[in-house]
């Protein structure tokens, strides 16, 4: 699997901005079939009515994915359930403090 950088300086675009596939490539330093893999597993969500523009706000998630390709080494498979994993262990983590919370009431 071949590993590329992503674009120098780190963009940090509005949250309003639109990213095309290619765009959300090169500032997250994925391929795009695992941006597209992302997209079918529902981690990326394409802006309405446009399948290869995404809001700025996926370069986030593809920033995330690819630390986690890099640094354990995975596939795209092991990204995806990666992913996977870690939003299960945030929402069990959520739900977890407001249970906390309403017993400490």
């Amino acid at each position: 699997m071949r590993r590329r950088e992503p674009a120098t300086p780190v963009v940090h675009p509005d949250e309003e901005d639109l990213l095309t596939l290619r765009e959300l490539a090169e500032l997250s330093g994925l391929e795009q079939a695992l941006i597209q893999e992302l997209t079918e597993a529902g981690f990326l969500t394409p802006a309405p009515g446009r399948a290869r523009v995404f809001p700025a706000p996926s370069l986030t998630i593809a920033r995330r994915a690819y630390r986690l390709q890099v640094d354990f080494d995975l596939d795209e498979s092991g990204v995806v359930l990666a992913l996977t994993l870690l939003q299960r262990i945030e929402t069990l983590e959520a739900r977890l403090r407001e249970l906390e919370c309403r017993l400490g009431q």
